[in-house]
């Protein structure tokens, strides 16, 4: 299986300083905009781009709805070929894969802790193991898979909670 390092298969963008955004009014990308886009909130299909959140360390592909925001300096823009890198396999290799952990540990050794936070130079240089695509396709559809159940369980947890305290507090009533 072959492995190459990201900044030959991506090309990157780093958000711009929302204080010196030209355009008054933008629609900004925001930290909610990420997390519906890696938790499937958004339509995802049909975007060839992913993002970085540079503060949390994850990825999530982009979806159409918020494609066309401004990517402010928290972000990292990801564009690439989707038919040498699936976004959602990307995504799990860099959230979830321990080849990109153990990298990422190697180049945070003897930092101190407030200085841990990924950078363009860095991420470029990591390495990804690349499958054929149709794996690439069938992990990453896994992997968004797991998180939508994810989500579905911890909702399902919640509402078995407040039904739970609802009951108890009728008890309680009584």
């Amino acid at each position: 299986m072959e492995s190459r390092s990201l900044g030959k298969l991506i090309r990157f963008s780093l958000g711009k300083n929302p204080t010196r955004l030209k355009e008054q009014g933008a629609d900004l990308y925001t930290a909610e905009d990420f997390e519906r886009d890696l938790h499937v909130v958004n339509i995802s299909d049909g975007s060839k781009n992913c993002i970085i959140n540079m503060i949390k360390s994850k990825a999530s592909p982009l979806s159409v709805q918020t494609a066309g925001k401004c990517i402010t300096s928290n972000f990292l823009k990801c564009e690439f070929d989707t038919d040498i890198l699936d976004p959602w396999y990307f995504c799990y290799q860099f959230n979830e894969g321990k080849n990109f952990e153990q990298q990422i540990a190697m180049y945070h050794q003897g930092t101190t802790l407030c200085v841990k936070k990924l950078n363009v130079k860095i991420i470029r240089e990591l390495k990804i193991r690349l499958p054929d695509i149709k794996k690439q396709r069938i992990i990453g559809e896994l992997y968004k898979k797991s998180i939508v159940q994810h989500d579905l369980m911890m909702k399902q947890a919640s509402d078995m909670k407040k039904l739970t305290m609802e009951i108890i507090n009728k008890i309680e009533e009584d």
